[in-house]
Parts: structure tokens; C-alpha cells; sequence
């Protein structure tokens, strides 16, 4: 429920104030914890606009249960069905019993009194069990979190897998479910036996001391037996010391593994792409000798066309080490491929780069990127070398964009037409390169010719298809 709706619950209901209504719906994320920790249904009940009558303003079950729920907001009942919060709204103390639910059915509950900044007590919290059976230093601690509910702190809810302690005023360990008992004596071999550490063990953790001294959570990881555990507390003051602190401790030796193991996969991917672009520039200084070396121009310009091939790949290889990981920014790829291209390859006509996009980062598989990179390489160098041969200046477009599953890629330029009748049969080596890796690497289609007084390349292929590979 959100404050809106038990401000007018309130309003509609029952006489509490608009302070008392701002003191629970500062209780609502609380609320939630309180319920987490004591593994408990928790409502907030108070008496209805005819004092015979109770009101339930608030109900929150744990996050991780799927146990049916007792009551509901704005459920109406005599106050004689509702004894236990009663009592509390008449001695202002909490009060322990049960409660039938149906004919042979009982739960246990547990009252607590809420009282505003005056004193006056205006609603009474139950803890209401599966069982007739509670853990009183859970509901007692949980109580104890709702009278400071944090403000602007997340709370780290314990979920089933969590370790979850109670602490005294000392550090003594008033309650340990069984998760927190195990990890308790991997952080300390010098702690009674997990099953005997209930007020017999005390936590000596660095956090757990800065939590006790400084009356403010704490966040932290601990080292500890070969294991990776963060640790959460928090402190629950009474008269601004803290009497208890509330432990949650999770182990995260696998999920830090994993970590580990992808920065290393990084650095090694990153690696190989910069020696791979070390060994293309080695080729391309090799064979910028041949072709100075070589007699015929025909050989020089095939030599040629060959180094701006491997020296393209050489800047995407580049490009492809400075990102981690097997997901590539594409967008960061394209432009500075683009750059790249044009600051090498333009001497003597000044080329117009516009790029069209929505805009939104696209991530794609490092193998689809390393692929569709080549593509477009090979598309700019043919514009360059055809498309502005003997042009002052041009202008080149690359305009892409995701729809309905397909990615459309489109390079155009504004410079000489294709003659009549050109088709693919008329493709050089380059734009054979191009389908080649559209049709077969991509799984897409590749089609070129004059468009609107312009020549466009197009490119298309499934989106999946871009998509990291196992």
C-alpha cells in the first residue's frame, strides 16, 4: 500500500492524526524488513472511527513466503475479535498470545504498541505466525527497527539463503538462524560449536564494531576460510544507544569467483585483439615494400587496395581492445571506425561524415561487430575511391536503425553514379567482401545501386543474429 491510500484509509476510518498517519507511512519500507526478518505476517491495526471497532491499516507479509494472508487493508472487525490489539491500545505494552483464525485453527501472535512523538499510543503492530510458535528475540528485534525506520538507506532484506544474526549490546549472539551459525564459525574458529553459539559466542568483525560505535549501518565484505562474505548491520537504538544489532550475512564466494574470472577472460580477449592488430600492421608494412618494389601499377594498386584492407581490420582490432568484454558499444565502434577511415583515406577531397541513429547505445556480439565492421570499412573505402575519384568534396551518410527484429544498416554517398545497368556481377573484390559477410556471417541480405540521385549500400540481418554467441 502506498501512503497515498492508507492516508485516506486513515482519513476515512479512524480519528489518528495526520502526524500519527505520517509516522506509518514513514514505517512502510520498514514495515516490509520487520516482516522479513521475523519471517512473519505484520499488520498495523487501530481502533475505528467507533471505538468497537478495529481498523487494519497495514498488512505486509514476507517478501520471499507464499503463506496466505490473514487480514487485508481495510478490513473492519468488533474490537472484541481483536482482543490482543486492545490490550495493547489500553496498557501500551506488548502482550503475547493466539489467535483462532478458524474452528481447530490457531496461529501465534505478538502485539506492540506505536506511539507518536507525545507519547500516545495510536495503533498496536502484530506479528502473526503460520504456527503456534515464535521466535520472540526476532519479532522483539523487528519491533525494535520500526521505531527508527531508516530514511534515504536501502535496507538489505535477508532472504532465505541469508545468514541473519541478533546481537546484544556487546556483541553477543542472542539469536543465529542455522545459514548464519555455519558462516559464523568460518569467520571465527575460536567460536563454540555452530549449534552452541546462542549467548554463548560474540562476533569480533571490524563492522560489526564501527556499527556499535558510530550508531549507523554498515556495509562490507569479510575474508574469511576460503569464503567471500558481505556483511550488513544494523544498529537498533533505545535512548541513542544501541542494545541490539541485526546481522545479515551473505556468501558471495562464487558470485566474486565469477567476477574474477570474466576481468581475467577481459584482459585476455583485449590481449589478443591488440596483438592481432599488431601482427595486421606488420603484414601491411610488409606489403607496402612489395608494392614499392613491385614494376607494374596494376600490381601496386591491387597491393595497395590489400593494405587499406588489413589496415582497416588493424583499426577495428584496435578499437575492439579498449572495450571489455564479448559486448561491443557498436556505436562507439562505428564512429571512431568511421574517423579513422576518413582521416587516412581523404587526402585531396573533403568528405562530409553524417551519421544518423536514435540515439540509444546498440551492444552486439564482438564477432557480429568484427563482421559487420569489415562491411562498412569496405563500404567507405569504396565510396571514397569511386563514389568522390576526382571530386573537391562529397558528402557520406551511414543511417541504421532496429525494427520489427531486422538491423538496417544504409552507407550513401553523393558522389558519381553507377553506371546503367550495373548488378552484382559488376561487384570488385570489396563488395564481394560485403555480401559474402552479410549473407553467410550475418545470416542477412546486401544490396547496392543508385537511390535518389545517391549511391546506397544497404545492409540487413536478423538482430538475433548480432547477438553475443555461447
Amino acid at each position: 500500500m502506498d501512503r497515498g491510500q492508507l492516508y485516506s484509509l486513515a482519513r476515512e476510518e479512524t480519528n489518528i492524526s495526520e502526524v500519527q498517519m505520517r509516522i506509518l507511512g514513514n514505517m512502510q519500507e520498514a514495515l516490509q524488513f520487520a516482516a522479513d526478518v521475523s519471517r512473519e505476517q505484520v499488520i498495523v491495526m487501530t481502533r475505528g472511527k467507533n471505538p468497537d471497532m478495529a481498523v487494519v491499516l497495514c498488512v505486509v507479509s514476507p517478501s520471499y513466503a507464499g503463506s496466505p494472508s490473514y487480514y487485508h487493508e481495510g478490513d473492519v472487525s468488533f474490537m472484541d475479535e481483536a482482543a490482543l490489539a486492545e490490550s495493547v491500545l489500553v496498557t501500551g505494552r506488548k502482550i503475547v498470545g493466539r489467535k483462532e483464525l478458524e474452528i481447530g485453527r490457531q496461529v501465534a501472535v505478538t502485539a506492540y504498541p506505536l506511539s507518536d512523538n507525545a507519547g500516545v499510543v495510536f495503533a498496536a503492530v502484530c506479528f502473526i505466525s503460520s504456527s503456534t510458535k515464535q521466535h520472540q528475540v526476532l519479532t522483539d528485534t523487528a519491533y525494535m527497527a520500526l521505531l527508527l525506520p531508516l530514511t534515504g538507506e536501502a535496507y538489505h532484506l535477508p532472504r532465505l539463503q541469508d545468514g541473519l544474526l541478533v546481537l546484544d549490546s556487546v556483541g553477543r549472539i542472542l539469536y543465529a538462524n542455522d545459514m548464519a551459525a555455519g558462516l559464523c564459525f568460518v569467520l571465527d574458529k575460536e567460536a563454540a560449536e555452530p549449534k552452541n553459539l546462542v549467548g554463548r559466542a560474540m562476533i569480533h568483525l571490524p563492522l560489526v564494531e564501527s556499527v556499535m560505535a558510530t550508531g549507523r549501518p554498515q556495509y562490507g565484505e569479510e575474508q574469511a576460510g576460503g569464503l567471500t562474505l558481505t556483511a550488513w548491520g544494523l544498529p537498533l537504538l533505545v535512548q541513542g544507544r544501541v542494545q541490539r544489532t541485526l546481522l545479515v550475512l551473505t556468501d558471495v564466494t562464487a558470485i566474486r569467483e565469477k567476477e574474477q574470472q570474466i576481468l581475467v577472460k577481459n584482459s585476455v580477449i583485449k590481449e589478443i585483439h591488440h596483438r592481432v592488430k599488431n601482427n595486421l600492421n606488420t603484414i601491411a608494412g610488409i606489403l607496402r615494400m612489395q608494392a614499392r618494389r613491385a614494376e607494374n601499377e596494376e600490381t601496386k594498386e591491387a597491393l595497395r587496395r590489400a593494405v587499406d584492407r588489413i589496415l582497416g581490420i588493424s583499426q577495428i582490432h584496435d578499437i575492439l581492445a579498449r572495450q571489455s568484454g564479448e559486448n561491443v558499444d557498436w556505436r562507439q565502434l562505428l564512429d571512431r571506425l568511421c574517423r579513422l577511415s576518413l582521416d587516412s583515406l581523404t587526402a585531396g577531397c573533403r568528405v562530409h561524415l553524417s551519421m544518423e541513429n536514435d540515439g540509444e547505445p546498440l551492444v552486439m556480439g564482438s564477432e557480429a561487430a568484427v563482421n559487420l565492421a569489415i562491411a562498412v570499412n569496405e563500404l567507405i573505402h569504396n565510396a571514397l575511391d569511386h563514389g568522390f575519384h576526382g571530386l573537391p568534396k562529397g558528402r557520406l551518410t551511414i543511417s541504421e536503425c532496429c525494427e520489427d527484429g531486422w538491423f538496417h544498416l544504409c552507407v550513401r554517398n553523393d558522389g558519381h553514379l553507377l553506371p546503367e545497368g550495373f548488378n552484382a556481377k559488376g561487384y570488385d573484390l570489396g563488395l564481394q567482401i560485403v555480401r559474402t559477410l552479410t549473407e553467410i556471417e550475418l545470416g542477412g541480405s546486401f544490396s547496392f545501386g543508385n537511390e535518389d540521385g545517391q549511391v546506397a549500400a544497404h545492409i540487413r540481418c536478423p538482430v538475433k543474429r548480432l547477438e553475443v554467441t555461447e
